[in-house]
């Protein structure tokens, strides 16, 4: 269900319409490349990390076609517009483990520890309403 919005109707869009000194036509998104310049470090990285050898026939290959790939599908709209890497995102907080630990009950026995009794002090003030027909006594 998609809720009324105005941003929908307002979608401002920076683009890169020169690189280099050469031309991109009708220009490129900012926000594509950036995350295209950031998949495309991490990824060399962890390749140079590894050991690959930059000359190695197989370098192109394996050093830009990963990128590029994340990049065009990362980048795709889902019916509601926004990138499929905020679905991968939730994805993977949805399956990742609970980061917090859970609160626990201290009235519980928990790690060894004996059971204390816990007094509590419970006062009530009881406060009824009287019509100001019954005040007078002429209850009919």
């Amino acid at each position: 269900m998609r809720l009324p919005t105005d941003t929908v109707h307002l979608k401002l869009q920076t683009r890169q319409y020169e690189l280099f000194g050469r031309s991109l036509g009708r220009g490129v998104q900012r926000r594509v490349l950036l995350i295209g310049a950031a998949s495309t470090g991490l990824w060399w990285a962890v390749l140079l990390l590894l050991g690959m050898p930059v000359l190695h026939r197989l370098s192109p290959l394996l050093f830009l076609v990963p990128p590029v790939v994340f990049v065009l599908y990362g980048t795709r709209r889902d019916d509601t517009g926004r990138m499929m890497l905020a679905a991968w995102r939730d994805r993977l907080l949805f399956r990742a483990p609970v980061r917090r630990r859970p609160i626990g009950n201290p009235l519980l026995y928990l790690e060894g520890r004996r059971m204390h009794p816990i007094r509590l002090l419970v006062t009530a003030c009881l406060v009824t309403s009287v019509s100001e027909r019954d005040r007078e006594g002429g209850a009919s």
